[in-house]
């Protein structure tokens, strides 16, 4: 028996099911914390966020002020990431994905969402 996996596409909307399908399975270690995803590229800045309280995640297509830590990514490239095909880390290292904020929740974040 053959396993099918979603192959998230460069949209909005694709990678913003994506986000939303991996926070709400995700076991985060914080009781709180928020980043705002801003994705560039084609869509040019089209921003989401995850913000979790008592350990549970909301996902919604809206910019979140004062959050914990921002995270800007090419369309494509946070695709590709989402996707497996792409290391998070090398594309922070070669700035294809920009991260500034509070080290220590990026860090919780990634490994929590599995990216």
């Amino acid at each position: 028996m053959s396993t099918t996996k979603t192959c998230v596409t460069p949209t909005f909307e694709s990678i913003y099911n994506e986000i939303a399908l991996r926070a709400s399975k995700a076991k985060f270690t914080s009781d709180f914390f928020a980043t705002q995803i801003t994705l560039t590229g084609k869509l040019e800045f089209r921003p989401l966020y995850v913000k979790v309280e008592d350990r549970k995640a909301e996902v919604a297509p809206y910019e979140y002020n004062n959050a914990s830590f921002y995270i800007d990514a090419d369309t494509d490239v946070f695709a590709a990431i989402l996707n497996g095909k792409r290391c998070i880390c090398d594309a922070i290292s070669e700035h294809a994905v920009v991260i500034n904020g509070d080290p220590n929740m990026v860090v919780l974040f990634i490994k929590a969402m599995q990216l």
